[in-house]
Order: C-alpha cells, then structure tokens, then sequence
C-alpha cells in the first residue's frame, strides 16, 4: 500500500478532481486526497496525499502558497479569469511600474476579499457556481485572507505579471478582478501557476504524463513519494524510544521537558523513520499523539 506525498505537476485544463481521480485509479488507492485547489487554467503544484498521509493535508492546506500570475488589463469576464466570457471593456489608462506599486500595498497583510462566483463555496449546500451557470443570483460575504508580498515581475502597459505569496483562501481570480478597478478599468486573471505549496517546490514536481506510466515500485523507488514529515520542516523534530513510542500510539502523556518550545513536534523512531506529529504541553511537560503515520509494529 502506498502512503506518502506526491507533488505533481498540475496540467492545464484538467481540475484537481480530475488528477486525484486519475492517480486513484492508476495505483489503485482506497484513500487521495489533494491539499489545495487548483483551477483548471491553473497549472504547477498540486500536493496528492495518498492513504495514511491524507490525514496530513490539513497542513498542505493551512500552509503558505507561491503564485506567478499573468494579469491582463482592459477587459474582464464572467469567471474572471480566460475560461469565462468577455462582460466588459475599458480603456487603459497610461500606468507607470510606480503606480502600480503604490496600488498593490493596500492589498498586502490581512485583507477582506469577497471569493468568486465561479468558485466551490458552499451556499444552502450547493457550490456557488452551480448558481452562477444557473445565472442564479446570489451574494457571497467577503472572507479574512492573508496576502505575504506581492511582486511585480514584468509591465508592458497591458500585461501584468506578479509573483504573489498568501496564505489559505486567497483568490486570485478576485484579486486580478479588482485589480483593474483601481485605475477606473478592467482586468482578468490570463494565466496563473503555482509555484510552491509550503515546503514543496517546482523543483519536487512530477507531471502527469510520467507518473502514471510508472508501476507501484518505481513510484517508491524514484523517491517521488515523500513522507508528511517533508511538508513539516519547519517544526521541531524528536526522536521517541520503544517504551515512549508505546505510549504514543496509546495517545497516554509523555512526561518531557524540551528546551524549544514549540507546540507541534514531528516524532521519530530510533531508525529515522517518521511516525507521526505530537503536541507538547508546556505548562505541564508532556508531549501526546496529535497524528499518526507510521502504523505500530507489535
């Protein structure tokens, strides 16, 4: 049974549902789940948790995301993004790299961002676009999202591009919809990639095309599955002994005093190998079991 992360590469076209749906049938996985929704004119990261680590994409999905955005002035559409309609045209007024910059700080830090119509949130159980193909009016509430930086990487007077690092929530689409209102015109989202999702990279992608022409071993023997404790790294680590490992997997408190105080620790066995995450206690000087990975081995 395969346990463990793989990051993929996103194509373009194809939605999130459709990868974990390819990648389940292919290795034949009674659990996958993925840590992030990519749009279908998304490409680039896409975490796939298979089996005993999807318990772990709460991570993937809390975790800081890295965007290279292509924004087009002018025009914008009923997705705000290339998928929807052409709904409206204007003129573009003469902008300087500076007023650009001046614009994007107001966007920076925690932001009120209202999500797309075209989008997954749920109203009265069904997903917001069913209403919006429906041409079903209907109002979604601005959310509290996180925006790290945002970069400008090129401007040609029409052609936006941005590298953009948020945290969880944060819609792209929305923000290249309201971008171009800032200047009493109009805007859409052109292309969109994700480059980093937490600790995972471009560098640890995989495409689509070569995954699933690989068999069951050389998805382990190509170190394309990673543990959870990869997405992990920047919490502190501990090593448990037999005797404390027993108590870990009984969730019984394990009386500790540790010198970095940190809330979460990833915890190891005595061969290196990475089973699960725990929560440390500071008042009282225990650690206890928050997530298990590696199954007990009596």
């Amino acid at each position: 049974m395969h346990n463990g992360i793989i990051a993929i590469d996103k194509p373009l076209s194809l939605t999130s549902s459709n990868v974990v749906s390819v990648i389940k049938k292919k290795f034949n996985l009674s659990k996958i789940g993925h840590g992030g929704t990519l749009d279908p004119l998304a490409t680039g990261v896409l975490l796939l948790f298979l089996n005993r680590a999807t318990k772990f994409s709460v991570f993937s999905l809390n975790s800081e995301k890295e965007y290279t955005a292509l924004i087009t002035f002018g025009q914008s559409t009923s997705t705000f993004d290339s998928e929807g309609v052409i709904v409206e045209t204007k003129k573009i007024p003469v902008l300087s790299h500076e007023d650009i910059e001046n614009s994007l700080d107001k966007y920076i830090g925690t932001i009120d961002q209202t999500p797309p119509i075209f989008s997954a949130i749920k109203i009265k159980g069904k997903p917001s676009y069913y209403y919006a193909r429906k041409k079903i009016k209907v109002e979604l509430s601005p959310k509290k999202v996180y925006v790290k930086s945002i970069d400008i990487l090129n401007w040609d007077g029409r052609n936006l591009e941005l590298k953009i690092i948020s945290g969880k929530g944060f819609y792209v689409r929305s923000f290249a919809d309201d971008f171009g209102r800032e200047f009493n015109t109009v805007s859409f989202l052109n292309n969109l990639r994700r480059i980093r999702s937490g600790s995972f990279s471009e560098s640890d992608l995989i495409s689509l095309e070569k995954l699933i022409k690989l068999n069951n071993d050389e998805l382990i023997y190509e170190n394309i599955l990673k543990t959870p404790d990869f997405l992990l790294n920047h919490y502190e680590s501990i090593t448990l002994c037999k005797s404390n490992l027993n108590l870990f997997y009984d969730k019984t408190p394990i009386f500790i005093n540790l010198k970095n105080i940190s809330a979460r620790y990833k915890v190891y066995d005595d061969k290196g190998d990475f089973i699960g995450t725990a929560i440390y206690d500071y008042k009282n000087k225990f650690i206890i079991r928050e997530k298990t990975f590696k199954p007990r081995i009596l």
